[in-house]
C-alpha cells in the first residue's frame, strides 16, 4: 500500500488499482505525487499565470488545461530512468515524513515550470499552438528534458524527444507512440485491441505497459466489440482510430486525449490513459 496524506487517499487508490492493474507490486513516485498534478492559476494586471510544482509539470499543466479550458492537449512524459532524478521524502516532504514515523522512500523530484498567456475576456487562451511551445521550452530549461509540439486540427500532443538514462546521460529518445504495431484483422472489444496495442509496445521496449483502462471515471470504456485491424502503423495513430472508435460505439464516452506516464527508476513502467476534457480533477 502506497504511503498517503489523508488528503490523498482517494488518489492513492486509484494509483494502487492502476499499479495493480499493470501487475506492478511497487510504491510508485506517481503514487505520491498525485497532489500536485494540477497547475494552480493566478491572474496579474492583463496575464494568467499557470504554475506547476510537480515531478511532471509539463503533465500537471496538459492537466488543467484540459480540465479548466477545454484543450485537448496529450501529454507523453519520458521514461524517467536516472536515480539522481529521485530524492528521499524526507527531503521532498519532510512534515509528511516525520508525522509518519520518519518514514523514507524515494520519489520523483518536483520542478517549478510557469507558462503564461493574455487574459481575454473569456479567460481562454486564443492561441494555444504559442502556449503549450512556451510550456515545452519551459520545461526545457528547468529540467534535462525535451518535448515536441505535434498539432493536427484542434488536437494537441506534447512528446518527449530526450531523456537521461540510468548512468545520468541525457540522450535522444523515441517517442513511445511513434512506435509501429500490428494488431491482426479480428473482431474483439475495443479494451482487447488496446490491450494488444500494449503487448507489442512493451514487447519493443521491454517496460510492462498498460493501455486503456476498462474503467474511465467509472464509465466503462472498450466494452464494445469491433473488427479492427493496424499493419505496421503508429501506436498513436492506433490509438485515436481506437478512441474514434469507442465515440461511435459509445454515446457516453467524452475521451479525446491521452496522458502517457513512465518510471523506469524500479520496475519500468508507462500507463497510458485515457481523458476528456472539463475533467473534475483540475477543477
Amino acid at each position: 500500500m502506497c504511503c498517503m496524506k489523508d488528503a490523498q487517499r482517494r488518489a492513492g487508490l486509484v494509483c494502487a488499482i492502476r499499479v495493480f492493474a499493470c501487475g506492478l507490486l511497487l510504491c510508485s513516485a506517481l503514487c505520491f505525487a498525485q497532489d500536485s498534478e494540477c497547475a494552480s492559476i493566478s491572474r496579474v494586471g492583463n496575464e494568467i499565470i499557470l504554475t506547476a510544482n510537480s515531478w511532471d509539470p509539463v503533465v500537471a499543466i496538459g492537466q488543467t488545461l484540459a480540465d479548466k479550458y477545454g484543450i485537448s492537449v496529450s501529454v507523453e512524459a519520458p521514461n524517467w530512468d536516472f536515480p539522481g532524478d529521485t530524492e528521499d521524502v524526507a527531503a521532498s516532504d519532510p512534515e509528511y515524513s516525520a508525522t509518519h514515523n520518519h518514514i523514507h522512500y524515494q520519489v520523483m523530484k518536483r520542478h517549478v515550470v510557469q507558462v503564461r498567456f493574455p487574459a481575454t475576456p473569456t479567460l481562454v487562451p486564443n492561441d494555444v499552438p504559442a502556449l503549450l511551445r512556451q510550456l515545452a521550452a519551459a520545461t526545457n530549461k528547468e529540467i534535462p528534458y525535451a518535448y515536441r509540439l505535434t498539432a493536427s486540427g484542434g488536437e494537441y500532443a506534447l512528446v518527449p524527444t530526450k531523456t537521461r538514462n540510468s548512468a545520468g546521460v541525457v540522450q535522444e529518445v523515441q517517442p513511445l507512440l511513434d512506435r509501429n504495431i500490428t494488431i491482426p484483422e479480428g473482431t474483439r472489444p475495443l479494451a482487447e485491441h488496446a490491450r494488444l496495442l500494449a503487448e507489442q509496445l512493451s514487447q519493443q521496449t521491454g517496460l510492462h505497459i498498460s493501455c486503456c483502462q476498462t474503467f474511465v471515471a467509472g464509465i466503462p470504456w472498450g466494452m464494445a466489440k469491433v473488427p479492427f485491424g493496424a499493419n505496421d502503423k503508429p501506436a498513436r495513430e492506433v490509438l485515436k482510430a481506437l478512441m474514434q472508435l469507442e465515440h461511435q460505439t459509445n454515446m457516453q464516452s467524452r475521451f479525446d486525449h491521452w496522458v502517457v506516464r513512465c518510471d523506469g527508476t524500479g520496475a519500468p513502467w508507462c500507463l497510458i490513459d485515457l481523458a476528456g476534457r472539463f475533467g473534475a480533477h483540475c477543477k
